[in-house]
């Protein structure tokens, strides 16, 4: 039978036994393994007592052999009814105090009624708790205690580890309290009724002073350690009810809360099975932090503990290893066997979402380990600030759980939720047409680079911020230079081609200006110098000098309009490209720019953008065009134009096709546009916070984050997200956080990130989200705006654009796209194979077909499963088969 056999042993004797209201059956079994059963039935009337337990000892006998009987009892109603027998009352309400309550629950699982979880509250209890001791336990939660007061967290640490406390003194706390818990504790357990207490929660805590910290520190000790500490322990029972119903605890929790009202409760647990322990671990905790050293004795222990603890609903539970000696690739693989154990031991919850479409499941995080610190082991008091980062990671855990608790509170009104979610809003990102680009731009960790002068080549994916920063820089000069930080506050940006400057040739006039150049033996590169000529004629940066050297130059320019491009102009280029006397003439004039920029201590930025649209076509006319462009810039490095700086924004694909002498030139000033994941959650964060609805609930909970954007770190930056998708897709220790989640399904397979596409997966999930408005039996999240299945419905669409746009850049493949219809994500080679032969006529080589799609970013090759696996912002665009994919 499954794991759960006592809940299907009680399902299948109800079966055969219980069918009216005066039958009933009651099965407990003893911690040791006996079968105590009752069962009152019709269907043994008539039946000796020996002939009912002979049938029932078969049933037993056929489903669980390995079961011994204890007391079994069987009777008719009518019998029942003359013993005043009566069927066991279900309770809702949770009995389970003690060590023995809770073995005897986890022993019988199928009396354990469906209690819905209740909601966590704040502030949220922590037990640091460990079988064994000399762990590091104490030391641990004085540190993490520490590390959350300085985050900004309201934090309580009590000591009941009552037997052996010593919280106060590892805190050195000064002053001491006048009393303790075990003082708190003993007069409500005794007090007569009537009669109030006189040690109030006041007067039981300290205060930690933590120089610069945003949050405060406040501990609970056990109390004065004299000879009537001692009597008062032994005389205190943890299971004592006071006030009616409440436990000494549930008084001490509501006390502390209405005086101090803090975020984090952490208890310093007794360790081992004793009734300290039960009360820290059962009664209190929502969360247990259990600490162990990776041996054989504290394997066993936690084992047996991990067994009584499922039954605890709402208990989460990590582990901590520590001390541990040796924390090199060897002295780890112990605390990973015994890790991976503890962990096989837990049951993993399910989300109480719908449905979560996400397939993914992150690799298993490495266990939390604390090495063996001799200064630990030497320090008097703590914390010891010099090994605070040791303690970062346990802080994380339980950071993570309060940050949610805050957000369950700030997200339970339905109204107001709702209202925050239609206020948000994603317009795609199209920096030609933006006109919040000042604020949107986000300065990604390749800005510093692109700044440097030698950097003339700017190379990216479609999609990648190529245009942005051509926009920025002109339509937003002001901006570009402060993000610049002093270093461009002495240039000038002129748009030499592209979408900022309506006055330019056509991509027509492109194919019939490379006609007139082959037929009358002119260059590219000529052409390019020309036209910058004449772009700083037209911004007023080039004056025409007197004289018979530059009269004819000045008859042909002057004439032109300067806020349209007629034919005229593409004649007048024409025509400046291929007579030598004007070739000359303009390269002394680029000469004189170069010299009167040089005077002023400025420099002069050319911006080139939109090469792809003007030169879509492979072949001849694009080669030669960009091959004469990149021409011009070694010419006018050649000539020491140290004041011309020319900014060239391409994309990748089309570089990699170029074919020309010395393109060498250009290794190592160039750049590929990339993005960092922390960089692409700036950017989420700038587009969410454009609803000041949002912005102003992200102040409350994250400020420095929207405060500095760019200064911000990832941690907070990812705080301020957590409050529109959450901080994980689903409960359990293999759920993939939401923003890593978010970044790698709009990355591709060659580590390009897609800006724009996150407008689209954001608009497309807050589209999905309102669908659910007004359906009563869709509950919504209370930690997040956007559940995870909304997130998904977004990358839908975010990946069907994504996949228009690789159509667009690459039709020679349109075919081959085409074919990947309900294919699996994963190709073997054969199948890739195939669908290369029927649908790709110009590549006539397979590797160097397969060569390109993982230089694209389609596919790459997956060693461990010997397939090639489709990058996931490819995969439902072109309706392939994600199950499985990884």
């Amino acid at each position: 039978m499954q794991d759960n056999w006592q809940v299907l042993l009680k399902q299948q004797i109800n079966n055969q036994y219980v069918n009216n209201l005066q039958e009933w059956v009651d099965i407990n079994i003893s911690t040791s393994g006996l079968l105590n059963l009752t069962i009152v039935s019709e269907k043994f009337i008539n039946l000796s007592i020996p002939q009912r337990k002979e049938q029932i000892f078969n049933l037993l006998k056929s489903q669980v052999p390995h079961l011994s009987p204890g007391f079994i009892s069987l009777y008719t109603p009518q019998e029942a009814d003359s013993l005043n027998l009566s069927a066991p009352q279900v309770s809702n309400t949770p009995s389970v105090q003690t060590w023995q309550d809770l073995a005897i629950q986890a022993a019988n699982p199928q009396n354990q009624p469906q209690i819905p979880h209740s909601e966590p509250r704040i502030p949220r209890t922590v037990t640091f708790y460990s079988f064994k001791g000399g762990v590091g336990r104490t030391t641990a939660l004085t540190h993490v205690a520490w590390i959350l007061a300085m985050r900004g967290r309201k934090v309580v640490a009590v000591d009941l580890d009552l037997e052996a406390p010593g919280l106060s003194t590892a805190f050195n706390l000064k002053p001491q309290p006048k009393y303790g818990i075990v003082d708190y504790f003993y007069e409500r357990s005794y007090l007569p009724k009537g009669v109030k207490p006189s040690i109030s929660i006041a007067e039981i805590f300290g205060e930690v002073r933590i120089p610069n910290a945003t949050g405060r520190l406040f501990v609970v000790p056990a109390g004065y350690l004299n000879l009537d500490y001692v009597s008062k322990v032994d005389d205190l029972h943890a299971t004592t009810v006071i006030d009616g119903d409440q436990n000494l605890w549930s008084v001490f929790k509501r006390e502390i809360y209405e005086q101090l009202k803090p975020d984090i409760l952490l208890i310093d647990s007794r360790t081992g099975i004793n009734q300290w322990g039960a009360l820290s671990l059962i009664q209190a905790a929502d969360e247990a932090i259990i600490f162990l050293f990776p041996n054989e004795q504290n394997r066993q222990g936690i084992e047996v503990l991990l067994q009584s603890l499922q039954s605890i609903k709402n208990l989460s539970i990590n582990f901590v290893f520590s001390p541990v000696p040796d924390v090199n690739k060897s002295g780890l693989s112990k605390v990973k066997k015994i890790w991976n154990f503890l962990f096989k031991q837990m049951k993993i919850k399910e989300t109480d979402e719908e449905e979560d479409l996400d397939n993914f499941q992150s690799e298993i995080e490495e266990p939390l380990v604390v090495p063996y610190l001799s200064l630990i082991a030497l320090a008097e008091n703590y914390p010891v600030p010099a090994l605070l980062d040791y303690y970062n990671k346990i802080a994380n855990l339980i950071d993570e759980e309060t940050d949610e608790l805050q957000r369950r509170n700030i997200l339970t009104n339905s109204e107001k939720r709702w209202s925050i979610i239609e206020s948000l809003h994603f317009p795609e990102i199209n920096a030609a047409n933006t006109k919040d680009l000042s604020f949107l731009f986000q300065r990604t960790t390749d800005f510093e680079k692109f700044l440097d002068d030698t950097t003339c080549l700017i190379r990216g994916r479609k999609g990648t911020g190529k245009t942005a920063l051509y926009s920025l820089f002109l339509k937003h000069k002001t901006v570009a230079q402060k993000l610049a930080r002093g270093r461009l506050d002495n240039t000038i940006f002129l748009s030499a081609h592209g979408s900022f400057n309506e006055r330019r040739p056509s991509r027509d006039e492109f194919q019939t200006i490379h006609q007139y150049l082959q037929q009358n033996g002119g260059s590219w590169e000529s052409f390019w110098r020309a036209y910058l000529l004449l772009r700083c004629y037209q911004e007023g940066l080039f004056k025409v000098p007197r004289g018979d050297k530059f009269r004819e130059l000045k008859e042909i320019i002057s004439n032109l309009p300067k806020d349209r491009w007629p034919s005229e102009s593409t004649q007048a280029l024409q025509q400046l490209s291929i007579h030598p006397h004007f070739i000359l003439i303009i390269k002394d004039g680029i000469d004189m720019i170069n010299q009167e920029i040089k005077n002023k201590s400025q420099k002069l930025w050319f911006l080139y953008d939109d090469l792809d649209e003007d030169f879509r076509k492979v072949g001849e006319v694009r080669q030669e065009a960009l091959t004469g462009l990149f021409q011009l810039i070694q010419s006018c490095d050649a000539n020491k134009l140290t004041a011309i700086r020319f900014k060239i924004f391409l994309r990748e694909d089309i570089w990699n096709s170029l074919i020309f002498d010395n393109k060498s030139h250009f290794n190592g000033r160039d750049i590929l546009l990339q993005w960092t994941r922390v960089d692409f959650l700036r950017l989420a964060l700038r587009q969410v916070i454009q609803s000041e609805q949002f912005k102003n609930l992200v102040d409350r909970f994250s400020p420095i984050a929207v405060e500095s954007i760019d200064q911000a770190s990832e941690e907070a930056i990812d705080k301020s997200l957590e409050l529109l998708w959450g901080s994980r897709r689903r409960t359990g220790d293999k759920a993939k956080y939401v923003s890593r989640w978010v970044y790698e399904r709009l990355t591709d397979s060659s580590g390009t990130t897609f800006p724009r596409s996150l407008s689209i997966l954001l608009e497309g999930a807050k589209e999905q989200e309102l669908s659910y408005k007004g359906k009563s039996s869709i509950q919504p999240p209370s930690d997040r705006l956007l559940r995870s299945k909304s997130l998904e419905s977004g990358l839908k669409k975010a990946s069907e654009k994504r996949c228009d746009e690789i159509k667009e850049e690459y039709p020679n493949l349109a075919n081959f796209f085409d074919s990947l219809k309900q294919k699996s994500a994963f190709l073997q080679r054969e199948e890739l194979h195939n669908i290369w032969q029927e649908s790709v006529q110009e590549i006539e080589d397979f590797e160097e077909f397969s060569s390109l799609l993982i230089q694209i970013g389609i596919i790459e090759w997956r060693e461990n499963r010997k397939c090639y696996k489709v990058a996931d912002i490819y995969v439902y665009g072109f309706e392939m088969i994600r199950q499985g994919a990884v």
